[in-house]
């Protein structure tokens, strides 16, 4: 059963709050504008692996989830999209 919280915390928002944590690790900002579901995390954004550590617990923060290692891979920031819906089933999981 989906609680308010969760029901506000759509893909769309989790897109725009996650651009927010992002922006500190992306060396040019404006790639920040052009984020999709299908943007590259490492290619395209250039997060290398300090900057993938500090958006996991950045979302972890913000989206008050869990994360675990086994969770994290090459095909989880391959898209923006797979994050999105690991957080997304996160938030869910915790409401």
């Amino acid at each position: 059963m989906e609680t308010d919280e969760a029901k506000k915390t759509g893909r769309p928002q989790i897109i725009t709050r996650l651009r927010e944590i992002l922006e500190p690790w992306v060396s040019d900002a404006d790639l920040l504008d052009d984020i999709t579901e299908r943007t590259n995390m490492i290619a395209e954004l250039g997060l290398d692996s300090i900057g993938i550590l500090q958006v996991v617990i950045g979302a972890e923060k913000t989206f008050g989830i869990s994360i675990s290692d086994r969770e994290l891979d090459s095909d989880t920031f391959a898209m923006m999209g797979n994050f999105v819906s690991l957080v997304q089933k996160k938030i869910y999981e915790n409401n």
